[in-house]
């Protein structure tokens, strides 16, 4: 994955200069949706999903005739549920809040209809950053015992891989909208070294978004 990554950064930076007036900048605001991850309780539970926010920003330089390539950075709001676990004699209850940021490297082939409207196929590797803290509480399961404050949190950079398409329409030579879905399939099986389960949450994400690209 890492000479994956080293590869596609190379492609981008040897055809940036070659490519200045084909260059697109944009960013995207919109919704994302993650389904709920697998229940462990009493280890971990219930598990957590739903709909948040998303933002997309990309750079796409021109490699050929109908194909691109590019950077991508895809993150959303956070996700936040109430879950408890069983850790060693310890069970702590708390609130979870978490986010996956994916950061990929594209290609994109495209068609063009007419002279402003152009739609791509996308596809892109690259990693993402999965994140959870966790505030609460915690006690021993032993009596006696009481709540003291608990915060942790759970953290990791992990290869991912994206499918999607995008619709721009120019409107004028340097100015356009752009509409943009996004599958994102992170290689996480969330699970932690000893078989639990680590978060309760999907590893897959699709995110959906509109905004505005620039093209110098």
């Amino acid at each position: 994955m890492v000479r994956t990554a080293f590869v596609v950064a190379s492609l981008v930076l040897a055809c940036a200069p070659i490519s200045s007036a084909q260059t697109v900048v944009g960013g995207t605001v919109g919704t994302s949706r993650q389904s709920e991850g697998a229940s462990d309780i009493p280890y971990l539970g219930p598990p957590l999903g739903g709909n948040t926010v998303s933002a997309i920003g990309l750079i796409d330089f021109r490699f050929k005739r109908n194909t691109t390539i590019g950077v991508e950075a895809s993150t959303s709001g956070a996700l936040v549920g109430n879950q408890t676990q069983r850790a060693g004699t310890a069970s702590n209850a708390f609130e979870s809040r978490h986010r996956d940021s994916v950061f990929s490297g594209t290609f994109k082939f495209g068609r063009s209809f007419g002279s402003r409207v152009h739609a791509a196929a996308v596809a892109g590797g690259g990693l993402a950053w999965r994140r959870t803290a966790r505030a609460g509480t915690t006690q021993s399961i032993f009596p006696p015992s009481s709540r003291q404050p608990f915060s942790d949190t759970v953290s990791d950079l992990v290869p991912a891989y994206s499918l999607g398409g995008d619709v721009g329409v120019r409107l004028t030579d340097r100015l356009g909208v752009i509409a943009i879905g996004r599958w994102h399939r992170l290689r996480d099986d969330d699970l932690a070294s000893g078989g639990v389960v680590k978060r309760g949450i999907s590893s897959t994400i699709v995110r959906f978004g509109a905004g505005a690209t620039f093209r110098f």
